[in-house]
């Protein structure tokens, strides 16, 4: 045994190219597949984060009455939530800086045309303990201004100059109170930039939001608006289990008060667009995945059937040495083990990059809280046992097959496949203007049915990735229905996709041309030259993977299908020309890189070497 051990790290060095292939694979799978799942977990953790460090409110109830609430329903409020858990304000919007309501008028000077909303609360800004705001800038107010706060500039929101005044006045009642802009603020409960419903009113854009304290003249006379927090936050924000909890919340205190209406964070744009977007991600992620783990490990069990087709006579020595089974087929176990390892402990640290490039996206759409420091390793730890296992079990089931055969049959070379006529010889017509290499080629594709087989399922599947990415990408940009963060999450799905797509034809490539080392000796030997025998390995490939591309288009379009399906926008019928055009023509390009890649493998084959008797 001690002998046996020290071919393992022979093994390694000599088949540093297969090994380099198995890592590769699992690395962009489970890379693609954990950082995908990883994305959603990182938007759930920022958004229970915000909901924990900005007292984010559970409820937000409003009056219907045209006095607000009274200070007996205010009461019950506190009564079931406790006094400190309940927040009393109000909101009210002016076109062209005038309040007219009932013949009461109020005019604030200094905000021009468009409509402002205000906020005034019960407290001052340093009490605040609800829906806390984030400072983004401060500026010095002069004495005798009353401090007014800004919500910070969007693509909707028109931003304050510094030097802004402004000026309450009544003709109905003797006001005439001075404000500053003290401040431009972040609200959490505005996390959109655009799109967000309520940054309007009456169908028009709000020009402005802006946040009073501790005003008496508002807070004395007007509440219309009550904040609560459940005293109990242990649930994750927006999961399963807080929806029950908050919609039973919310129709108690309906109960408690008939008349008004009762919001919870389901209602809030920001808070439910923003986790709705990782609900997509996540069934992006998993209906490619499904596709991701099928290509890796039909590539994996390739290469491990290869290998061990290759040590076939070493594996007959063993036998007859008396090694069991499981004894000889542990050497090519690690070696899956090892490979599919490598890929996956790499596979982590790109499933973080993924994840990150995907969150960071959204400022496109948000003002995002800082990248959520939680670890999230369930989805990876999932998908790389999946992935491990199943290598194992794979270099097993083909291990264990191998080592059934009598020692005298695996010491005998293997024997080639017998040549077969093709359904197109049936037609004279064509066949017979078909050059003799062409007609070779075309019998040696379809000889190793084996071979053509998982060449075929992964260039097809490999295709439909890549289509499905445009396909995805198109829908954001030139058919207006996705979001700019949208467009950044299909370009890296498209990324990967085609990253896996040369991977596969690089590795199924180089299989090919290993398998064949003998008979492309025997060419050189012929005198063919380097020309005609690359030609004679490019040309089975071309046609290869042209088969694999052809029927890649109609599988992408089921897994279109399916992704959109899942992210309830887009259409196939409506995927524009160009896409499907483009999708073949990158495969295309990846298997033309690929063999001009094995160009200079293919013409340094040794002769000698290769054309040895195994015997």
């Amino acid at each position: 045994m001690k002998t046996y051990l020290k071919t393992f790290a022979r093994t390694f060095r000599h088949h540093l190219t297969r090994l380099v292939s198995i890592v590769l694979m699992v690395l962009v799978s489970i890379g693609f597949c954990a950082g995908i799942g990883m994305a959603k977990d990182k938007i759930d953790y920022a958004l229970d984060d915000v909901y924990r460090e900005k007292n984010v409110s559970d409820l937000i109830v409003k009056s219907t009455a045209e006095t607000g609430f009274t200070k007996e329903e205010i009461s019950l409020l506190e009564e079931r939530y406790g006094a400190e858990n309940v927040l009393t304000g109000g909101s009210f919007e002016l076109r062209d800086g005038v309040l007219d309501a009932n013949g009461f008028e109020i005019v604030l000077e200094g905000l021009g045309e468009g409509i402002t909303r205000i906020y005034f609360f019960s407290r001052g800004a340093e009490e605040l303990d609800q829906n806390v705001l984030e400072t983004v800038e401060s500026y010095e107010t002069n004495e005798g201004y009353y401090p007014l706060y800004a919500e910070r500039a969007t693509s909707q929101l028109v931003d304050f100059g510094e030097d802004a005044r402004f000026r309450i006045k009544s003709d109905f009642l003797p006001l005439n109170y001075n404000f500053e802009l003290a401040g431009v603020v972040f609200n959490p409960l505005h996390m959109a930039v655009r799109d967000d419903p309520s940054f309007r009113y009456e169908d028009e854009l709000l020009s402005h939001i802006v946040y009073v304290f501790d005003f008496p003249l508002l807070t004395d006379t007007l509440v219309n608006d009550v904040y609560i927090t459940f005293p109990e936050r242990d649930l994750p924000v927006l999961s399963d289990e807080y929806e029950t909890k908050a919609k039973a919340e919310r129709d108690a205190v309906l109960e408690l008060l008939p008349s008004a209406a009762a919001l919870t964070l389901f209602e809030n744009f920001s808070f439910v667009s923003f986790h709705e977007y990782g609900n997509k991600i996540e069934g992006i992620g998993l209906v490619m995945m499904v596709v991701f783990l099928l290509v890796t490990l039909l590539i994996v069990l390739s290469t491990m059937t290869r290998f061990l087709d290759e040590e076939r006579s070493e594996i007959a020595c063993l036998q007859t040495l008396g090694y069991p089974a499981l004894g000889i087929l542990s050497k090519y176990l690690l070696f899956a083990f090892v490979g599919t390892a490598i890929g996956g402990a790499g596979s982590y640290f790109a499933s973080i990059g993924l994840a990150y490039i995907i969150y960071i996206n959204f400022t496109w759409n948000f003002t995002l809280p800082p990248y959520p420091a939680r670890i999230s390793v369930g989805f990876f730890f999932l998908v790389a046992s999946v992935i491990l296992l199943s290598a194992l079990a794979a270099t097993l089931i083909a291990g264990l097959r191998m080592t059934r055969r009598r020692p005298a049959e695996l010491l005998r070379p293997k024997a080639p496949r017998p040549g077969k006529k093709v359904l197109l010889e049936s037609i004279p017509l064509l066949w017979n203007r078909l050059s003799f290499r062409y007609k070779s080629s075309l019998r040696n594709v379809f000889r190793y049915k084996t071979r053509f087989f998982m060449t075929v399922v992964a260039v097809m599947a490999s295709t439909a990735l890549v289509l499905a990415g445009l396909a995805v990408l198109d829908c954001c940009i030139f058919q207006d229905v996705g979001t700019a963060a949208m467009i950044g999450v299909a370009i890296v799905v498209l990324l990967f996709a085609a990253l896996l797509n040369a991977v596969v034809i690089y590795t199924l490539t180089n299989i090919n041309v290993s398998e064949r080392t003998r008979e492309l000796a025997t060419l050189m030997v012929l005198g063919y030259s380097d020309r005609e025998v690359t030609g004679y390995v490019y040309r089975e490939i071309y046609l290869t993977s042209s088969i694999g591309i052809a029927l890649g288009l109609p599988f992408g379009c089921i897994l279109c299908l399916f992704i959109f399906n899942v992210m309830e926008f887009g259409s196939v019928p409506l995927i524009g020309w160009y896409v499907w055009l483009c999708a073949p023509l990158l495969s295309l390009l990846f298997t033309f890189l690929v063999t001009l890649m094995l160009r200079r493998r293919i013409v340094r084959i040794p002769m000698n070497d290769s054309l040895k008797a195994i015997e």
